[in-house]
């Protein structure tokens, strides 16, 4: 499985030099969408904490909560770029899941990330990575992607050499030998 690392994530972000790519990743990245729930995103959908989401597999919607920077990146690009594409008014982006994923590769490669993880679903593996590492609860994972419980267990659930190590640290303190 690929995903990317944490000095990875930080050089996509500092490498993309506008507010539309910039936006694209992040959301990505802190959502844990698939790219068509990204480029299929209502405007409408929009909420101060979160974003409506149309999940094509489950065919229901479901509401995927964003932090505060990423509200600001997309309140600042509602306001500017986004405006200046007036037949687009209903859609957050104006382009393709195909699209997205070049939007991806190119800044992937200028970020020196190698060319196997310049892909959308290497977004959706970090998102859910970084998430269990964190110890984010399995049922808030599976709110946020869309995945289910035995998905995210079965693809995404071998934890990190440091994770393990972590847990092992742990179950020591209630080891009074």
């Amino acid at each position: 499985m690929k995903y990317l690392t944490q000095d990875e994530i930080e050089r996509l972000l500092v490498s993309i030099d506008n507010k539309r790519d910039r936006l694209l990743i992040q959301l990505g990245l802190i959502m844990g969408c698939r790219v068509s729930e990204i480029v299929s995103i209502r405007t409408k959908s929009i909420h101060p904490d979160r974003i409506q989401l149309w999940d094509e597999k489950k065919d229901r919607y479901r509401d995927v909560v964003i932090d505060s920077k990423t509200k600001a990146l997309l309140d600042d690009y509602l306001s500017s770029e986004w405006k200046a594409k007036p037949h687009h008014r209903h859609q957050l982006f104006y382009f393709t899941s195909k699209t997205a994923n070049r939007i991806l590769k190119r800044w992937c490669d200028a970020a020196r990330i190698p060319p196997e993880k310049a892909h959308w679903h290497t977004l959706r593996h970090t998102y859910v990575v970084q998430s269990l590492d964190a110890g984010v609860p399995l049922n808030y994972i599976v709110e946020q992607t869309g995945d289910s419980p035995n998905t995210i267990i079965k693809i995404y659930g071998r934890p990190s050499i440091d994770s393990r190590r972590e847990m092992v640290k742990k179950i020591g303190v209630y080891w009074k030998v």
